[in-house]
């Protein structure tokens, strides 16, 4: 029986891995890419691109988005990364820049949630 437990332990960490944080290449629906890296794990997950902005996956477009932090939840902004083009979509009054340091914040806060 202890062995049963133990096992079922390990099993169910083993899917709560981290993100490969390591850079590498992203491609967008229209083919272009950029480089980042990925962040975060089953509670909360992102991607880091290497001029610091924090993007979240749309399954649906198949484009990576600029995020936003809404009511405790890192959400789509309906925004398409383009690589060199940050500053003009913030200038337009689109997006605010994300710190890393508040995504580190809410991931934290959502994972002390799960485990209590």
């Amino acid at each position: 029986m202890k062995l049963l437990i133990v096992l079922l332990f390990i099993f169910t960490y083993s899917f709560a891995a981290p993100a490969f944080n390591k850079t590498r290449e992203f491609t967008q629906a229209d083919g272009s890419t950029f480089i980042a890296k990925a962040g975060g794990d089953r509670h909360l997950n992102w991607v880091q691109t290497v001029d610091g902005e924090i993007l979240k996956y749309n399954s649906k477009s198949k484009n990576f988005e600029y995020a936003k932090i809404n009511n405790d939840k890192l959400e789509l902004s309906g925004i398409k990364y383009e690589k060199n083009n940050s500053k003009r979509v913030r200038s337009l009054g689109h997006v605010n820049k994300l710190k890393i340091d508040d995504v580190h914040e809410l991931w934290l806060k959502k994972r002390k949630a799960t485990h209590k």
